[in-house]
């Protein structure tokens, strides 16, 4: 009766031990997802407040966009959704961001029309993004580029030229990056890659 005792006991504990590694090891993978950067060899990042396109066209800053969300992103002149799989945390980054200002590629103003605002994106130096030419750093980029904007009031992608480069614009304390499955995502509705 002991021996029988003591072999159900270890039996009980062996599942109960069991089920806590599989429910620890399900919250790792869950949240090995996350990942906390001190890396500053090219990092790629924006601001805490950076907007991003979710997939029903709201927008939330990119610090408030959790790993399984569907985002915006475009492919061929379209739109389309993609999925959140990695997030990167930079926490006092050191690299400061460099400001490019969009304006449309085919202005057709008039004396009439009115006046469309020139577009600010704002990301490391090293961050990529989709031209014409294919995906540049955007330290890289120039007035010769041109990158891919999805306008929400029309649902459709429209191209917007570089208009000036601003180097070393500003620092922040705290940057975020997303790694999508697609591989690109919209910050301020502009087309950014993330590898």
């Amino acid at each position: 009766m002991k021996v029988l005792t003591t072999s159900i006991f270890s039996l009980l504990s062996l599942t109960v031990f069991a089920q806590t590694e599989l429910t620890a090891v399900s919250s790792i993978q869950s949240q090995a997802t996350i990942r906390i950067s001190k890396s500053t060899k090219r990092c790629k990042y924006f601001s805490a407040n950076a907007p991003v396109t979710m997939a029903d066209g709201s927008v939330k800053s990119i610090a408030d966009v959790r790993v399984g969300e569907h985002v915006k992103t475009c492919k061929d002149g379209k739109t389309a959704t993609t999925q959140v799989k990695q997030i990167d945390i930079f926490d006092q980054p050191t690299l400061p961001l460099t400001a490019v200002y969009l304006r449309p590629a085919h202005d057709h103003a008039t004396p009439d029309s009115p006046i469309v605002p020139a577009l600010l994106l704002e990301a490391t130096p090293d961050h990529k993004v989709q031209t014409n030419h294919g995906r540049k750093r955007m330290k890289k980029l120039s007035k010769k580029d041109i990158l891919y904007r999805y306008e929400p009031s029309t649902g459709i992608v429209s191209s917007w030229k570089v208009g000036a480069v601003q180097t070393n614009a500003r620092r922040v304390k705290k940057a975020y990056d997303l790694e999508t499955v697609d591989g690109t995502y919209l910050v301020d509705n502009v087309m950014v890659a993330n590898n």
